[in-house]
């Protein structure tokens, strides 16, 4: 920035004066250097932990079959959205239809044989007591109806059994949400043992993403604090979420802690697979001065500005607090009301008159509102 200012001041002058020949000519002498200034503001500055990072769904499912057979039918594709419960894909299974005929056969013989133990079973118990069943024949009777209890109850859990494999051959989905992908089409063999994923539904009306806030920050961060994410595709805009949840350990590799913050989605400008810059606000810094970036110079390790009194300027030591990217908390050296150069100060010395010129962009010349010079951008 510092190699743009001179070239961009050069325009900015001229066209602000229209003169200002730095040659002695015809007797005249060099006038002051034209500069920019703006007054100090007071804001409250956001103290911030700032990371890269991407957005990723809320929740994400991979739907296969728990039945082997082939897919008959995929209802949905790639971005269509999807309620719990809806139909999404039909398999037709290879055997279980003629394994469920086979199971009521057998439960119909096993019935038949069971009216005939309980038929038996009825008559000794009638009989016993008069002597013409012994108890041998009613224990035997008794043991096979028991039998045929037992069998028939089995081939009833095996019909269950087969009835709700065949109905998972229709395949539902168990989230709301957005088909994420779709990955075999009709006519692919599915189910166990050959596996394979058919559709991925993920929720992306709330996104998540995960700030790794370093040690000397991590003190700040706690669950329900404010949080901001910024994304290339969609400049000059900012999305607001919360912390929901902290890390309880650092990461051996990085010393960082993940701090999981959801960002509503509702509108659905945000997709998932984004990469952002996302920021936690840790703490606030209330009624503090905050000049543009470009008043602040670095030498030998130390921060300064120039600050305007009538036509010359002052050379004035500054300690920054929070840099904001464009802005800058300055925690001491500065007052509300200080009027800061902003360009032109490059070759500048303390007490050296200038021309200031306020308000002004220093790139394009245009007009700052009050306040556009110091603006706090949020993420």
């Amino acid at each position: 920035m510092a190699a743009r200012l001179p070239i961009l001041f050069a325009a900015l002058a001229f066209a602000l004066c229209g003169c200002g020949s730095s040659e002695q000519k015809g007797g005249r002498t060099r006038p002051p250097p034209l500069v920019t200034a703006t007054k100090v503001q007071l804001r409250d500055v956001p103290v911030e932990a700032r990371a890269p990072v991407d957005l990723r769904p809320l929740a994400v499912a991979d739907i296969g079959s728990k039945t082997l057979g082939y897919l008959d039918a995929v209802l949905v594709d790639r971005g269509d959205r999807v309620r719990r419960g809806q139909l999404l894909a039909v398999v037709r299974p290879s055997d279980l239809p003629d394994q469920l005929a086979a199971a009521r056969s057998q439960l119909a013989q096993t019935q038949a044989t069971l009216s005939l133990a309980r038929a038996n079973a009825e008559r000794a118990r009638s009989l016993a007591p008069s002597g013409v069943m012994s108890a041998q024949d009613l224990q035997q009777a008794e043991s096979a109806l028991g039998a045929s209890e037992a069998t028939s109850s089995a081939v009833q859990s095996q019909i269950a059994a087969l009835a709700t494999r065949l109905g998972e051959t229709r395949i539902t989905s168990p989230i709301d949400g957005v088909v994420w992908q779709r990955r075999l089409d009709p006519g692919a063999l599915v189910g166990q043992p050959t596996g394979g994923v058919i559709l991925t539904v993920a929720q992306v009306e709330t996104l998540r993403m995960f700030v790794a806030v370093n040690e000397h920050q991590a003190g700040g961060v706690r669950v329900g604090q404010t949080a901001y994410v910024t994304v290339d595709a969609l400049a000059g805009k900012s999305f607001e979420g919360k912390v929901v949840r902290v890390s309880p350990g650092f990461d051996p590799g990085t010393r960082t802690l993940d701090a999981e913050v959801r960002i509503p989605n509702g509108e659905g400008l945000l997709r998932a697979g984004m990469y952002g810059r996302g920021a936690v606000v840790i703490d606030r810094h209330p009624h503090v001065p905050v000049v543009p970036a470009s008043a602040v110079l670095v030498s030998n390790g130390r921060s300064y500005t120039f600050v305007v009194k009538g036509d010359a300027v002052a050379r004035r030591p500054i300690e920054i607090g929070v840099d904001g990217g464009n802005w800058m908390e300055v925690a001491r050296g500065l007052a509300e009301g200080d009027e800061v150069v902003t360009a032109g100060s490059e070759g500048l010395n303390d007490g050296a008159k200038v021309r200031v010129v306020r308000d002004v962009d220093p790139y394009t010349g245009d007009k700052l509102a009050p306040g556009d010079a110091t603006k706090l951008d949020k993420g």
